[in-house]
């Protein structure tokens, strides 16, 4: 009797399946736009503008970036702004 080793499944799509460099350069892009964001932070509360005017950034860009880390929870919304325009946001600790 021959005994076969297990294998989990995300082991055998690992060495199946082949990551596009596409794919590893956009994470890599997403990992420093997200440091670049939570260092802007620091302890403050921030609207899209100002953080993205922190970055150095584009509006629309920044606004992406900052919904992805609100889904992902490390971002939360804390109030709005005086003229009800822009939320406040905060790191979630």
């Amino acid at each position: 009797m021959v005994m076969t080793e297990k294998k989990d499944t995300f082991k055998i799509k690992r060495e199946t399946h082949q990551v596009s460099q596409e794919v590893k350069d956009n994470l890599k892009k997403f990992n420093a736009v997200k440091s670049q964001i939570i260092k802007a932070f620091g302890d403050e509360e921030l609207t899209v503008p100002q953080i993205a005017e922190k970055i150095k950034m584009s509006h629309t860009e920044t606004l992406y970036y900052v919904m992805t880390l609100l889904k992902f929870n490390v971002l939360q919304t804390v109030r709005m702004d005086d003229n009800d325009e822009f939320y406040f946001y905060k790191i979630k600790k």
